[in-house]
């Protein structure tokens, strides 16, 4: 009974979050649907303030606080860059440096997005750039649809370059104790293997599609804040990066380092003026951080009454040698994502991995943990259910009144995404062999 009220609250807090629906007046979303599964659970005695705590807290592995302090600060540190306009005025200079050819553009943006994700995180690219892209077809009169699935795939994508470019990342990598450097000496060559490969299809896909010549007359350009801010801005984040690089062997934590840049850039936009703080505060993604927890307390009493456990003993059974772990884990987790969202996945997937049920040689166990990160990243190029970001782009779309729907997206994902997947496990066999 425990474990079907479990489930049940799982599922009832992703619908919430995927398709948002009301009762009466009451409006359940990703904030109050999953506060909601939790408070029921406690009325019917099904988790106690032990496993909250424990669910919150960590047992000494996997410690969630960890995650959320690295996932929001590296987000008020993106957020408060985006807000100085260095972004709208790179992607106003590719504009002008496609001179009028669509294809240029379709390419140009693809890079840039997947180059700025590694410096900042999917979600910050799809939130920035796809209000750019939607003006530039409202302006310049040309048909954005292959620049929005570029941008889109191109940010989940590279991603998984950095151990900051996803929550996903953060939450596999923080639970089995991965190092910043270590985990980008590994994911580097998968993750650019799999951005040519995406580009390449993604080509094939829209070549018909694509604008061959467009007006490059805009009725407005860039607008950068201030130049000072945005210097300063850019310069403190390829800093912190650096840092972050070395931390292993400075002896910091991720999240020593990236909390202490967040109380840097937070006092730099308290001097730079009061307005500059509250944008970014206001921007933050806070409707993520309830879900998040609630899924960590979900899993923390699935692994209570045993069911991780059992999943993790059945898992590593199949995860013997280092191809069978990678193939295996990664088509799992690339399913699981589609299925119940990439954040609870990943959450999931790496309370199984340290389970000590979890019974495989180190090459093994690490194949399994990066195929899964992998997974996270790229299974959302198959649904838009499959990560947040995709149900933000689709809804930032939706006010735009350019409606791209679930199965639309579904047949781009399908010609694509599993052939770049697979090439993507078998590159990753190759760097871990």
């Amino acid at each position: 009974m425990e474990i079907t009220l479990t489930i049940l609250a799982i599922l009832f807090s992703i619908t919430a979050a995927v398709f948002p629906f009301r009762i009466g007046k009451l409006k359940i979303d990703m904030v109050n649907g999953s506060i909601i599964a939790i408070l029921l659970l406690i009325i019917f005695q099904v988790i106690d303030f032990e496993t909250i705590r424990l669910g919150l807290a960590g047992d000494g592995r996997l410690k969630p606080w960890e995650i959320v302090v690295i996932f929001f600060t590296v987000a008020y540190v993106s957020v408060s860059l985006d807000i100085t306009g260095i972004f709208d005025y790179l992607a106003y200079r590719i504009v002008l440096l496609s001179k009028g050819n669509g294809i240029n553009l379709f390419i140009f943006f693809y890079l840039f997005s997947s180059i700025l994700t590694v410096f900042t995180s999917n979600d910050i690219v799809i939130l920035t750039l796809t209000p750019i892209i939607f003006y530039l077809g409202k302006h310049a009169h040309l048909n954005v649809i292959p620049l929005l699935f570029a941008e889109f795939f191109g940010a989940n994508t590279l991603s998984m370059f950095l151990y900051i470019g996803n929550p996903t990342n953060i939450i596999v990598g923080n639970s089995i104790g991965l190092g910043f450097l270590e985990y980008t000496q590994v994911m580097w060559l998968p993750s650019l293997v799999a951005a040519v490969a995406n580009l390449i299809l993604l080509y094939i896909f829209f070549k018909k599609d694509l604008t061959a010549k467009f007006e490059q007359k805009l009725e407005s350009a860039y607008e950068v804040v201030s130049w000072n801010d945005a210097a300063v801005s850019s310069a403190l984040t390829l800093i912190m990066l650096g840092i972050l690089a070395f931390s292993q062997h400075l002896g910091l934590a991720i999240w020593e380092v990236t909390a202490a840049f967040m109380v840097i850039f937070v006092l730099k936009d308290l001097i730079s003026g009061l307005g500059s703080f509250q944008k970014t505060i206001k921007k933050m993604p806070w409707q993520i951080l309830p879900f998040i927890m609630a899924f960590f307390i979900l899993v923390a009493n699935l692994k209570d009454i045993g069911a991780v456990d059992s999943l993790a003993a059945y898992t590593s059974d199949l995860s013997s040698n280092l191809g069978s772990s990678i193939f295996f884990n990664g088509t799992i987790g690339f399913l699981l994502v589609n299925m119940i969202n990439n954040q609870p996945a990943t959450i999931l997937y790496s309370n199984i991995l340290i389970s000590d049920q979890f019974i495989a040689p180190d090459a093994s166990f690490y194949g399994a943990a990066y195929a899964v990160i992998t997974a996270s990243n790229l299974g959302a190029n198959l649904t838009l259910i499959g990560a947040l970001a995709g149900l933000m782009w689709k809804r930032i779309l939706k006010k735009k009144k350019l409606n791209i729907s679930y199965w639309y997206f579904l047949k781009v994902g399908l010609i694509i995404t599993p052939a770049v997947f697979f090439l993507t496990l078998l590159t990753l066999y190759f760097v871990l062999l």
